[in-house]
């Protein structure tokens, strides 16, 4: 998981939930912003990107780097708030 300051994981998690049209799934483990996806075809189509913008260069991962598969046909995202803001393995894979 990614891990951000508490303000900033609102604002993102906020953003995401506007631009996502599915329904949404909440797993009683986890305190994770999830969603239906079915099983057919590319569970990522019309998820949003994300652009992390760093102070001298910006960062933009695809659908794939910020959702997990949570469970069959659950996609969740992968950015929890933390104490110590870091960048997953998920987030931060380059394939």
């Amino acid at each position: 998981l990614t891990f951000l300051a508490k303000d900033v994981y609102g604002q993102v998690a906020n953003a995401v939930a506007n631009v996502i049209n599915r329904e949404r799934f909440y797993p009683p483990e986890q305190d994770l912003l999830c969603y239906h996806v079915g099983n057919n075809g590319d569970p990522y189509e019309g998820l949003p990107e994300m652009t992390f913008h760093f102070a001298s260069a910006d960062w933009k991962l695809p659908p794939s780097n910020i959702f997990g598969m949570f469970r069959s046909g659950i996609i969740c995202l992968a950015i929890k708030d933390g104490e110590i803001p870091s960048l997953g393995i998920l987030c931060s894979r380059t394939c």
